[in-house]
């Protein structure tokens, strides 16, 4: 029987271990009263009242709790969800206690263990097909470099190649770690353009930067042919807004390459993505198919270290869902791998601010805000060197906390 799991992210908490060590406590327990500082709470869904019951003593003889529906202790409804809430430590316990259960739920221990391992031990770096990306600083930043003539950010400022050189040594010299190219619009409604033309615009652009700067770049492409192309002119990571569904040969190009990828959500395709988008549970169901897709990738041959999610603000998103995510950021945690964010922008920003695109940025700083809270590991900006600046003051108030 499958429980499908779904973390929902703790609220940070910032400077406990100096804290505690200020109040005298032993070194070697402060580790594990930290632990215990923190709940961790893990939603379970499709679970029928006698598990949900269960569930729940076992957390109560345990020094945890569980948040049921109201009726369970009278034997209904058929299936609810279930919220787990439990410091680190018990939450480590409980699926030895789960095993020893009915129902299938010694498999339900398996996926908590699963989840706490995710939380507790992150991915550390993204494998590249030389060398890798680490994420020790994170986030890192991906600089977008839009080589078309419709981009909805830009307007085809850097259509030209010598523009578009000049540009990414730019986003280099302001703090981008990552430089994505990208030949084809995905703004809502824009209409799909040749792989030709796609190539045309690219080629010339990562031709001159392959080997010519000392950061990764990404090729942002649906198609097999032009990732193909691209990674043979130096590009290092495959960015597909389809979630590398668009093209069949997509997943073999980028396995064959060793290439990273950026595995994106998208409800339907750029054309039809904004037509009465809708979810019941926007976060939920991008986490559920996350963990479908992922898995397809990596029985496909795709190494699990070279995979990283969007889950795709304003693809497929109506504005509470773009804001949901954000505010739910941290639940993508539990897939155990590292996060990707493209905010930078958006529609949804102008719908709040009414700006238009180029007048976005401070709009923009809250969303990457609740990116840092949310612990994404990239943020994909257009805006550079004020994502950096930002990303520099934030992280200099954290550790002023950390440290006190």
């Amino acid at each position: 029987m499958r429980y499908p799991l779904r973390l929902i992210s703790p609220r940070p908490r910032g400077g406990l271990a100096r804290a505690f060590a200020d109040a005298g406590v032993d070194p070697c327990g402060i580790a594990i009263i930290e632990r215990k500082a923190e709940t961790i709470v893990v939603r379970v869904d499709g679970v029928a009242a006698p598990v949900a019951n269960i569930i729940k003593q076992q957390l109560l003889s345990m020094g945890g709790d569980a948040a049921v529906h109201r009726d369970a202790i009278a034997g209904g409804p058929p299936q609810s969800s279930v919220y787990i809430i439990a410091d680190r430590h018990r939450l480590a316990e409980l699926p030895a206690k789960l095993a020893r259960q009915p129902f299938g739920l010694a498999e339900l221990g398996a996926g908590v263990e699963r989840l706490l391992a995710a939380i507790e031990r992150p991915p550390a770096s993204v494998t590249l097909p030389r060398g890798e990306i680490d994420l020790a600083r994170r986030p890192i930043v991906m600089g977008v470099l839009n080589v078309t003539p419709d981009s909805f950010s830009d307007g085809g400022a850097f259509i030209d190649p010598g523009a578009a050189y000049e540009r990414a040594l730019a986003m280099i010299e302001e703090g981008a770690g990552i430089i994505d190219v990208g030949g084809e619009s995905t703004r809502p409604g824009a209409a799909e353009v040749s792989a030709e033309t796609e190539l045309g615009r690219v080629l010339p652009v990562l031709r001159r930067l392959g080997g010519a700067i000392p950061v990764p770049l990404s090729i942002d492409t649906r198609r097999a042919a032009v990732a193909r192309a691209a990674l043979d002119a130096g590009a290092a990571i495959v960015n597909d807004v389809s979630g590398l569904r668009h093209d069949p040969a997509m997943i073999e190009t980028a396995r064959d390459s060793g290439a990273a990828v950026v595995v994106m959500h998208m409800q339907g395709t750029p054309e039809t993505m904004q037509v009465n988008p809708g979810y019941a549970d926007v976060t939920g169901e991008i986490i559920s198919w996350f963990e479908e897709r992922t898995a397809d990738l990596i029985r496909a041959g795709i190494d699990r270290t070279k995979i990283i999610v969007d889950p795709g603000l304003g693809f497929g998103k109506r504005l509470e869902d773009n804001l949901t995510i954000l505010n739910e950021l941290g639940d993508f945690a539990g897939l155990g791998f590292p996060v990707m964010v493209g905010y930078s922008r958006k529609s949804f920003i102008g719908k709040i601010t009414d700006r238009e695109p180029a007048l976005r940025l401070h709009g923009g700083l809250a969303a990457l805000a609740k990116c840092l809270a949310g612990g994404a590991a990239f943020v994909r900006v257009h805006d550079v060197g004020e994502t950096v600046d930002f990303l520099k003051v934030w992280k200099a108030i954290e550790g002023a906390g950390a440290d006190r």
